[in-house]
């Protein structure tokens, strides 16, 4: 009869679990994975499956699954906090039970992103916030990698109950900001460096920084958010292989297209031309479209326009900054455009040029490189 139980339980099926009780099945019987039908009904949430089996069965509410986990783990697991509650207060020990990656219940309520539950739990043992699973994650490392935008209350909850655990490190020596900024979860990252600004530049067993994996999975947000925490990290280079952030996205950079932003943020931070030209150079074509925006920030010299590689279109695009920085240099890009994109060049300077000798007037030079950067815009195609 325990399998009808075990169905019965799964569906919430309140009145069959009655019926099955009174003709003798056990609430304490296991299925041949060391279940009870306790855990299912915990789960799915079926408060009333729940009492029944518990008024059949109180110790059953102590009681571990195969891999050690107790019903509070499968409400938790659920994201059931009606059941988390009257299950704590059935069995307090089950709170410390443990899953089979050494997780708490409230590691499982983290990653369900449900703030219910983990604030119940955090109310009946707030020391479990700082417990770590067998991978070091503790319950801030998980709501960090799973908690999105739309779920960061958890993460708050979580860094009020235990702030230490902002700095915490698992056993690849990632900071809950590491896990955030792998995945792009910019509010749990705005929470975390609210909490320890410190932790933007924790650095793992690879010596990599949160900004590296962010670049590493070219989330730009993410990258721009760590540069404004921690500017000196742009180009710091891990110990595996020297790698700098923007050696990470460009290495990916045929496989994901989402990273030109990632690497615009970086190159634009670039305190000075080198290393960035030379990552740029060595990963041209795939990063023709960063000169431009190298070129924006920061003065290059005359041999600094010669090493970047042909063709590279876009360089017309820096030609504002460039002007009104210096027009020696402008000159020098210039003399890096294509041949078409010169005689419209070309063109555009006579008209504007005549324009001005006609109404007596002279235009900033910004203004001017505007004009003539529009000039060197690729033509709308008609329709």
């Amino acid at each position: 009869m325990a399998a009808p139980l075990f169905a019965a339980a799964e569906a919430g099926d309140e009145a069959e679990v009655r019926r099955l009780l009174a003709a003798g099945a056990l609430a304490y019987g296991r299925s041949e994975r060391g279940g009870l039908p306790l855990h299912p009904a915990s789960l799915h949430g079926h408060e009333g499956v729940v009492r029944l089996l518990l008024d059949a069965a109180p110790s059953t509410a102590v009681a571990a699954a195969r891999p050690a986990e107790a019903p509070l783990y499968f409400a938790a697991l659920g994201g059931m906090a009606h059941l988390v509650q009257p299950l704590l207060e059935l069995a307090t020990a089950a709170a410390p039970r443990a899953g089979s990656k050494g997780q708490t219940a409230l590691h499982v309520a983290a990653r369900t992103r449900q703030a219910g539950p983990v604030r119940l739990l955090l109310e009946s043992n707030p020391n479990k916030a700082s417990v770590a699973d067998r991978r070091g994650w503790t319950p801030l490392h998980t709501a960090a990698y799973y908690c999105q935008d739309a779920a960061c209350e958890v993460v708050g909850l979580l860094l009020a109950a235990a702030p230490a655990t902002a700095l915490a490190v698992d056993r690849d020596g990632w900071t809950p900001l590491h896990h955030a900024a792998d995945r792009g979860n910019l509010e749990a990252m705005k929470l975390l460096l609210a909490a320890a600004p410190q932790a933007a530049a924790a650095m793992d067993s690879n010596s990599q920084a949160p900004i590296h994996r962010a670049a590493d999975a070219s989330h730009a947000a993410a990258v721009q958010l760590l540069l404004e925490a921690a500017p000196e990290l742009a180009f710091a280079p891990d110990a595996a292989g020297g790698d700098t952030p923007l050696h990470l996205i460009l290495r990916s950079w045929y496989i994901a297209q989402r990273g030109v932003e990632a690497a615009r943020c970086l190159v634009r931070a670039a305190p000075a031309v080198q290393p960035a030209l030379d990552l740029c150079v060595d990963a041209w074509p795939h990063s023709a479209i960063l000169f431009a925006d190298l070129a924006a920030c920061l003065p290059l010299s005359q041999e600094h326009w010669r090493s970047i590689p042909e063709p590279c279109p876009d360089l017309a695009r820096a030609l504002p900054a460039v002007l009104q920085r210096s027009a020696a240099e402008a000159g020098w890009l210039v003399g890096r455009l294509n041949a078409s994109q010169q005689a419209r060049l070309r063109a555009a300077a006579l008209s504007l040029a005549r324009a001005q000798r006609q109404s007596s007037t002279v235009l900033a030079a910004e203004l001017s490189g505007r004009i003539l950067a529009l000039a060197l815009a690729e033509p709308i195609q008609a329709a």
